[in-house]
């Protein structure tokens, strides 16, 4: 028999969420909040971040030799999460990532392009082929998983004005990726009494296209929360709350409940 989608909750565990943003928005700390003990492949190399905290990591140059080295730690991965020793992956970040994977597909296919680059229909299709499958095999982990990423920020040459904002990744994966996830967050920062602080934004804006299957056609988060792992629970908690008021007192209801139900969580 079919399951109904009437019954269906949000169930905070295993979190599996994209967070993309600019360099310096805090999508490292955000990540280093989540439960632990975790585990961090580091191709951005910024690993202290974590520093203090429970987190085992490999770190990866940007060359087919590091490729190589994660190929080897992601079944030894694996293997740990399957084990419940890992509460908690972390790939930091996919646009670090797939430079490593091109690196590795300049090594399996000696072709250059006439600028002794890559050549477009060999080497990207390559990197397409390996990064694919393994972004898909660490989001299979029953484990919390986050994915970092950099915003890809395209503008007309002629006009200065912004034609698309991506994810920062080879070809079609940039529209790919983003769907195999239920969160994708726009990290960000703003000042408040002469601070910086940080935020993870749940809607679309403009051309950054967050979304998060949590808050739902009903828009039961704030555009943006706090960048902490205890944060975005609290706030998803009280989402479910609000539907469940909204499915068994009506949207008037709903729509009174929801003036002050965050009012006692933490703002960014």
């Amino acid at each position: 028999m079919p399951e109904s989608a009437k019954d269906l909750k949000f169930s905070a565990e295993n979190l599996k969420c994209y967070v993309l943003g600019k360099y310096g928005t805090g999508k490292s700390v955000f990540g280093s909040t989540f439960p632990t003990k975790g585990y961090v492949f580091d191709f951005d190399q910024r690993i202290k971040t974590y520093r203090g905290l429970d987190w085992e990591y490999d770190t990866y140059p940007l060359t087919g030799l590091g490729w190589v080295k994660f190929e080897k730690n992601i079944k030894e991965v694996a293997k740990a999460v399957k084990e419940k020793y890992y509460k908690t992956v972390i790939l930091d970040s996919t646009t670090s990532f797939t430079d490593c994977a091109m690196a590795r597909a300049l090594q399996i296919d000696p072709k250059r392009s006439p600028e002794n680059g890559p050549i477009w229909n060999v080497h990207f299709n390559i990197v397409k082929n390996i990064v694919d499958p393994k972004l898909k095999q660490i989001l299979s982990f029953d484990c919390n998983v986050v994915f970092m990423g950099h915003w890809n920020i395209v503008t007309d040459m002629a006009t200065g004005n912004i034609v698309s904002i991506d994810p920062m990744l080879t070809g079609q994966l940039s529209d790919k990726v983003p769907g195999y996830f239920d969160e994708v967050y726009a990290a960000g920062s703003q000042m408040n009494q002469g601070k910086d602080h940080y935020y993870i934004r749940t809607t679309t804006f403009g051309h950054y296209r967050s979304r998060s299957t949590i808050s739902g056609k009903l828009q039961l988060l704030p555009a943006k929360i706090p960048n902490n792992y205890s944060a975005v629970m609290q706030y998803a908690d009280k989402a479910q709350e609000l539907e469940d008021i909204c499915k068994e007192k009506g949207v008037k209801a709903f729509n009174e409940a929801k003036k002050n139900a965050f009012a006692k969580i933490a703002k960014p």
